[in-house]
């Protein structure tokens, strides 16, 4: 299957999963009641405004991370870095179809403080960072959901993933170290024609950028566990966030059973990640998550919900940071050259 006829098949996958998302809130909203769903936010009240200012927490602990996987040389503060990092999550948020498009927009805005392969390396390494984080994080919390969820069948699931789990943060971490296991995995993909093509068609310089970017991990293992330590707080913060939440809507519950919901979350959005702003599966995932833990599946209806509010107000935030970039750059590129006083 030639590459055009590949990513029309991911165009048709993003659109079918999309109108299916669509359906399912849908129908999840007319089960519950939008009724349900106003009273519910209504009893929230003024304390979404204390949700909303929540995530800058995560947003300053990625943004930390980020920071640690730019080279010591780059001084670049993380007041700066924070706005890229917020337009770039705007990016993800608004155009969700491209699913690396908000890091891509992190490396263009960065590049204009660092070189552009400096910028990109970082970016490139802060993901990889963050999906570690990611993983302890869903790994840490995966003890706590056995304990309240008594499905049989759904435990040797969440048995089974853990040890899935395991071997991923392994096999990411045996990458990051290993002097020989980014070239053996190319020698590997070299034998497929459609990946020697695309590899020979990148510039020289971005061929060998992976390497690079690898080796400097290897070089300063601190900074990688200081930027996966912070994504691993970062996570946490959807922990005090589903907390919060669940408590403005008068469904207390503690810290254990917080967790436990935030990690199936993040599981379940997780795997399904192709669904373009996780339409529906955000919604839908909390709903099955509360019938599973006992709990009212009308509350995880309205959690999803404001989590998706919360979102598209951020995202709102970002893209006038982006803006305000774009037009930062348009008036420094008309602005007249200094002429040089005549001696």
């Amino acid at each position: 299957m030639s590459g055009r006829a590949k990513q029309a098949g991911l165009k048709r996958l993003e659109r079918v999963s999309f109108a299916v998302g669509v359906l399912l809130l849908c129908a999840l909203l007319y089960r519950i009641g939008l009724d349900t769903l106003v009273r519910n936010i209504s009893e929230a009240g003024w304390g979404l405004l204390g949700i909303f200012a929540l995530h800058g927490f995560a947003i300053l602990f990625n943004t930390v991370s980020w920071r640690c996987m730019l080279p010591p040389h780059s001084k670049v503060p993380v007041r700066v870095l924070a706005p890229m990092l917020v337009a770039g999550e705007a990016v993800n948020a608004v155009n969700p179809v491209a699913i690396v498009g908000g890091e891509l927009v992190r490396a263009s805005l960065l590049a204009r403080e660092v070189p552009a392969p400096t910028a990109l390396a970082s970016v490139a390494l802060a993901a990889m960072t963050q999906f570690v984080g990611q993983l302890l994080f869903v790994l840490s919390g995966l003890p706590v959901v056995l304990r309240l969820i008594e499905e049989t069948r759904l435990q040797r699931g969440l048995k089974l993933l853990s040890a899935l789990l395991v071997l991923l943060v392994v096999s990411v971490l045996f990458l990051a170290w290993s002097q020989t296991g980014l070239a053996a995995i190319k020698r590997r993909l070299d034998r497929f024609r459609w990946f020697r093509t695309r590899w020979l068609s990148l510039p020289e310089r971005w061929r060998t950028l992976a390497g690079e970017a690898l080796s400097s991990v290897r070089q300063r293992p601190g900074a990688f566990a200081l930027s996966v330590a912070a994504s691993f707080l970062a996570w946490q913060t959807g922990v005090v966030e589903t907390l919060l939440i669940l408590r403005l809507l008068r469904e207390p519950v503690g810290w254990s059973q917080a967790l436990a919901i935030e990690v199936l979350a993040v599981t379940i959005e997780g795997a399904l990640f192709f669904v373009p702003a996780k339409m529906g599966t955000q919604e839908g995932g909390k709903v099955l998550i509360f019938l599973a833990m006992g709990l009212d599946p009308a509350k995880g209806f309205t959690l999803g919900f404001i989590r998706r509010i919360r979102e598209l107000a951020w995202a709102a935030i970002g893209l006038i940071t982006l803006a305000s970039f774009q037009r930062s750059w348009r008036r420094s590129k008309s602005a007249p050259e200094p002429v040089e006083p005549s001696r």
